[in-house]
């Protein structure tokens, strides 16, 4: 029995040194902030194999150090894989866009902006602001289109890339937070200074709906449109499928990843940079951007059109996206207090697409939120509801019905009454 002990642990040691090397790596990794890229972690974790390695050389036999030599030495290519780039860390400059302003909003930091003028026939001497999703995302061309056209309905259009991501500045990974994107959506409506309706999709409705805790923020605003939004700030991650998992019936266009994308994806280092603090060094934000490829991008947008209706992806422009923001500011958003905004004066729609691909539980959340007045399901369209002419003319009308008070001409669907109904039926 000893005999076979014995033999147990001579087959685990190895395993069980080449565990501790890799978790040597990663502990100080981690102490170290990922500092002069993780080659430190490194060395550590060779003398640490050096140290496991020694006894074996000295007492040994000569299968014994052949053997516990081959285990440390393939302990150690994981970690030299790792420690490889992905891509370069030198951004390639965007083309000039001369209709992007930069405006200050806190801190020294700076966001890009698109201001679409009102028509002047058309003026009703009120703004529309739009809060897109990622995070760490960005205006997309479809995006910026699509609301600019609310300029000609008489509407001072403004929108902006978040910052860190599209044309908006980089800034230090410390800075992306949740409370500075609400720091900074309080600066652009102080700037506009009118009547404002405001808009978010996705993440911009989490981050539309911390920023209107705010008394400061809410006196600026006079209408509230939560579009296909995402997780509410504080919510509680379940792994019930109707928050976890795509409940609508409707497919959408989803799309099996290439070998190159699933490469870039999945890739380890970039899996431990998004596991590490903010602020660890170890790898450059500007390297996860330029890995986050126009092909990376598409399979992450790619589900927000239904099925077969595509044209507008296959022609979107890829910018920026970063995913070290998207990382932090999404953890953020967990941790943020759930507001109750149920007694708030402005008026409040939900809008829904048909074949989303969000968990619809998530949306219902908002009514324990929010008095929502107005809830309209977008036949047609997925998560982005402006997705294709048809979205984007019913979702424009769907807008200035609500700011005009006038009778939608959808029904009301789903309520706070109907939302559970709503779900199980897969709508």
């Amino acid at each position: 029995m000893k005999s076979l002990s014995q033999k147990i642990i001579r087959f685990l040691i190895v395993p069980l040194q080449v565990a501790t090397v890799w978790m040597i790596f990663l502990l100080t990794l981690w102490i170290s902030g990922g500092i002069a890229g993780g080659y430190p972690a490194f060395l550590m974790s060779v003398a640490i194999a050096g140290i496991f390695l020694w006894p074996r050389i000295r007492q040994g036999t000569r299968r014994a150090v052949i053997w516990s030599g081959m285990g440390l030495l393939l302990a150690l290519v994981p970690l030299v894989i790792v420690l490889v780039p992905l891509a370069s860390s030198s951004l390639p400059a965007l083309a000039a866009d001369k209709s992007v302003q930069l405006w200050a909003t806190h801190d020294g930091r700076h966001v890009a902006v698109y201001r679409y003028s009102a028509a002047p026939a058309n003026d009703r001497h009120m703004a529309l602001v739009f809060a897109h999703g990622g995070p760490g995302a960005y205006l997309r061309d479809f995006d910026r289109n699509f609301f600019a056209s609310f300029a000609h309905a008489g509407f001072d259009v403004v929108i902006y890339d978040q910052f860190g991501a599209g044309r908006s500045p980089l800034g230090d990974p410390t800075t992306y937070t949740h409370e500075n994107n609400v720091r900074d959506l309080a600066a652009v409506l102080a700037r506009v200074d009118k009547p404002t309706v405001l808009i978010g999709q996705s993440y911009g409705a989490t981050l539309v709906t911390s920023a209107l805790s705010e008394e400061e923020i809410r006196k600026h605003v006079t209408h509230v449109i939560l579009s296909e939004p995402g997780r509410l700030p504080g919510s509680t991650e379940s792994t019930a499928k109707s928050m976890s998992e795509k409940t609508t019936l409707a497919p959408d266009a989803s799309e099996t990843p290439s070998r190159a994308v699933i490469a870039k994806v999945a890739a380890p280092r970039a899996l431990l940079a998004n596991f590490l603090p903010r602020e660890n060094r170890f790898v450059k934000q500007e390297e996860l951007i330029n890995l986050y490829t126009a092909d990376v991008q598409r399979l992450l947008i790619a589900p927000g059109f239904c099925k077969g209706d595509t044209t507008l992806l296959n022609s979107f422009k890829a910018e920026p996206f970063n995913l070290k923001a998207n990382v932090a500011i999404n953890r953020d958003a967990l941790a943020a207090p759930t507001p109750d905004l149920r007694k708030m004066k402005a008026p409040v729609m939900l809008l829904l697409g048909e074949c989303s691909y969000i968990p619809r539980g998530l949306a219902m959340e908002y009514f324990g939120t929010y008095s929502i007045k107005r809830s309209q399901r977008i036949l047609g369209v997925g998560h982005i509801l402006w997705g294709n002419p048809r979205g984007q003319a019913m979702t424009r009308d769907a807008i200035i019905r609500f700011i005009e008070n006038a009778p939608a001409a959808l029904p009301n669907d789903p309520t706070a009454a109907t939302a559970n109904r709503f779900v199980d039926q897969g709508r």
